[in-house]
C-alpha cells in the first residue's frame, strides 16, 4: 500500500482513496467524510442516532486515553511531544498553567498523577516480552484508509493502530480484565467482532489483498497491566460481518433518501427482562409470614 503524510494534503482537498494516510489527527479523522466503525455502531441503534449525534467535546479521560495510546504505539513520538510534570499534582497550579502556555497545548501536558498512570502503563506493557514484540513489530502506526464499499459505493474509513509489513492489523484496546472469559464479554459489549470484520474487509477493498490476521492486543488498565493477544474466531467474525453489512446498507439507503428515522412509531408489546421475571417469581414463592 502507498502511504502519504496528512500534512502533505492540500487544505480542504478531498481525502484520497486507497492510500494510507499517516499522522492524521483523530479530530480530523472523525470529522471527515465517510462512515467508520463508530458511526456504524450508531446506525445500528438507529439512523437518527448517527445523523443527529452531537459533537463530543474532548474530556480529560479522552486526553489521557490518547496519551496512553501514543505512549504504547509511538513511544518516541510520546517522549518528544508530551511534557510530564512529575512534581505538579493539580492542573490549577500555576506551574501547570505556565507549562501549558509554554508548550502551547494542554492536551500534551500531564500532571504527576496523569504522568504516573501513562508512564506506568507504558513501562509495564513494554516489560512484557510478548507485548513488547507486538508493539515493536515492523510496520506503520496510526494509518487512516478511505475507500468505497464494494456493494453500495459509499465512502468508508478506518484508522489502524498498527499495520504490519506482513499485512496484519494489531488493534490496541484498554480493558479491566484480559482473561478470555472476561474479554469475550468486552468483545460482545463493545462490538469488537464487528470492528474486526469491517476493518478486514475495508483493507481488502482498498488494497485488493486479503488481510493476514486481525489481532487485538488488550491491556489491563490497572497494575500489572497484563496484556493478551486475541484473534477473533470465524464464527464471531461472520456475525460481525453480517451486523456491519446491515448497518452499512441502512446508512447507504438513508444517504440516498435523506431520511434518518429513529425507532419504530408502532406500538409494541413489552415485558419484563428474563431476570426480572425470575426475581418476581422468587418473591411470590417466598410467601408472607404471619405475625399471629
Amino acid at each position: 500500500m502507498e502511504f502519504m503524510e496528512y500534512s502533505d494534503l492540500e487544505p480542504g482537498a478531498a481525502l484520497p482513496l486507497n492510500i494510507g494516510i499517516l499522522n492524521m489527527p483523530n479530530e480530523d479523522y472523525h470529522a471527515s467524510a465517510g462512515i467508520g466503525n463508530s458511526g456504524l455502531g450508531l446506525v445500528a441503534r438507529s439512523p437518527a442516532h448517527y445523523n443527529y449525534a452531537p459533537a463530543k467535546d474532548s474530556t480529560r479521560a479522552m486526553v489521557i486515553g490518547s496519551a496512553i495510546h501514543c505512549s504504547l504505539l509511538e513511544p518516541e513520538k510520546f517522549a518528544e511531544e508530551y511534557l510530564l510534570l512529575r512534581d505538579v499534582k493539580d492542573r490549577r497550579a500555576s506551574a501547570y498553567k505556565e507549562a501549558v502556555k509554554a508548550h502551547g497545548n494542554g492536551d500534551f501536558v500531564l500532571t504527576a498523577g496523569e504522568s504516573d498512570q501513562v508512564k506506568g502503563m507504558q513501562d509495564s506493557v513494554y516489560a512484557q516480552q510478548h507485548a513488547k514484540a507486538l508493539l515493536e513489530t515492523d510496520g506503520t502506526r496510526e494509518v487512516a484508509i478511505y475507500t468505497k464499499d464494494k456493494e453500495t459505493g459509499v465512502i468508508v474509513k478506518i484508522k489502524i493502530d498498527i499495520l504490519t509489513a506482513s499485512g496484519r492489523i494489531i488493534d490496541l484496546k484498554k480493558t479491566t480484565d484480559s482473561r478470555p472469559e472476561a474479554f469475550s464479554k468486552s468483545i460482545f459489549n463493545y462490538r469488537y467482532h464487528v470492528q474486526a470484520a469491517f476493518y478486514s474487509d475495508v483493507y481488502e477493498w482498498a488494497t485488493g489483498e486479503k488481510l493476514a490476521t486481525y489481532g487485538i492486543l488488550c491491556v489491563e488498565q490497572e497494575i500489572p497491566n497484563a496484556a493478551m493477544l486475541y484473534v477473533i474466531d470465524d464464527e464471531a467474525l461472520a456475525m460481525g460481518r453480517a451486523l456491519y453489512r446491515k448497518a452499512l446498507n441502512t446508512y447507504a439507503k438513508c444517504m440516498e433518501s435523506k431520511e434518518w428515522p429513529a425507532y419504530s412509531d408502532k406500538p409494541q408489546i413489552i415485558s419484563l427482562p428474563p431476570w426480572g421475571l425470575k426475581q418476581n417469581e422468587a418473591e411470590l414463592a417466598t410467601g408472607v409470614e404471619s405475625n399471629e
